[in-house]
């Protein structure tokens, strides 16, 4: 079982094998953990300098934590910058419209399940419910 650990501030964390580096912006914050050769990005905000981070052009999850006054064209930049496989798009601001906007499915199920085995091929996006 996981322990909760809560990252205290922008640095570089090794929690559980699992490199966690956090970056804070004037936009947001971005937070990236790597284990092996798998990358989780994580911004709150449209912080488009985070994706000049070492190791950002390999995210393989990007996860936007979406305010409510915020639009689809703060982020195509980002997510340009990164193509990342997967995005998920959570928070006040993650509405049918905001994810239209990007180019993803505008409404999203009640229930997200997916194995390894049956990962879809890269390039696919999921949305996740907000």
């Amino acid at each position: 079982m996981l322990e909760e650990y809560a990252v205290p501030g922008a640095g570089e964390y090794d929690v559980a094998g699992i490199q966690c580096e956090s970056h804070v912006y004037p936009e947001g914050a971005a937070y990236f953990l790597r284990a092996e050769d798998l990358v989780i990005a994580y911004f709150t905000g449209p912080v488009k300098e985070a994706t000049k981070v070492e190791g950002a052009s390999n995210t393989a999850v990007l996860v936007l934590d979406v305010r409510s006054n915020e639009t689809g064209d703060d982020y195509k930049t980002l997510i340009k910058a990164m193509e990342p496989s997967y995005v998920f798009v959570r928070g006040a601001g993650a509405t049918p419209e905001f994810r239209a906007s990007l180019g993803l499915a505008p409404f999203e199920g009640s229930t997200l399940k997916v194995t390894v085995t049956s990962l879809p091929l890269e390039g696919t996006q999921l949305v996740a419910a907000a």
